[in-house]
């Protein structure tokens, strides 16, 4: 049983690693790079309802921002630099 339990926990990891992305970390404004605040901010300065979180995705650090404009859901995803890497409306 143990053995069964050590491949299934050696699976998951593997395939962890392999999306290339580890797990998030939850972030207050203050802990976001200005570079990245100051790039969200200057197109969205009326968002709402805004979470950071910070990822390891491919090696590379990023800054996901989850927030409302005008409504509407959105993902941004930025380089600690502020470059936007993917944008997205969330359904």
């Amino acid at each position: 049983m143990k053995l069964k339990i050590a491949n299934v926990l050696v699976l998951a990891s593997a395939l962890a690693l392999s999306a290339g992305v580890t797990a998030g970390e939850n972030l207050t404004e203050e802990q976001v790079p200005k570079a990245v605040l100051n790039a969200f901010k200057a197109v969205y300065p009326a968002a709402t309802d805004i979470e950071y979180e910070k990822k390891v995705k491919h090696g590379q650090t990023v800054y996901e921002i989850e927030f409302k404009d005008q409504g509407v859901e959105r993902e941004i995803v930025y380089s600690a630099d502020g470059k936007v890497l993917k944008a997205e409306l969330e359904d």
